[in-house]
């Protein structure tokens, strides 16, 4: 997820809010996300014990979908305040809102 985070930033304000607000690079980028999900989802499932190839167990999934959803909450929370809140601050937040 960091490396996901630092390239959002590395991107700049201007590109990251040209992603947020129109709709035809916002749809690939959640198609760049489930590219994501492919190479996270076995990697988290070795790391859980679970098998990649078992869709009976839906944590790895689960999880590398829930990332993802708060790294795009945290950057278009991030592109609404003009960056005025950091966004590791952010996502952490966002995070956050699963133990709350």
């Amino acid at each position: 997820m960091t490396v996901v985070l630092r390239s959002r930033i590395s991107t700049g304000k201007q590109g990251i809010s040209r992603v947020v607000d129109t709709p035809s690079l916002r749809a690939g980028h959640f198609e760049k996300q489930l590219g994501w999900q492919e190479v996270l989802v076995p990697q988290i499932a070795r790391r859980l014990g679970a098998g990649p190839d078992r869709p009976e167990d839906p944590r790895p999934t689960a999880l590398v979908a829930a990332a993802l959803a708060c790294s795009d909450a945290a950057t278009t929370g991030w592109v609404v305040c003009e960056g005025t809140v950091p966004m590791t601050v952010l996502l952490d937040r966002a995070m956050g809102a699963f133990i709350e």
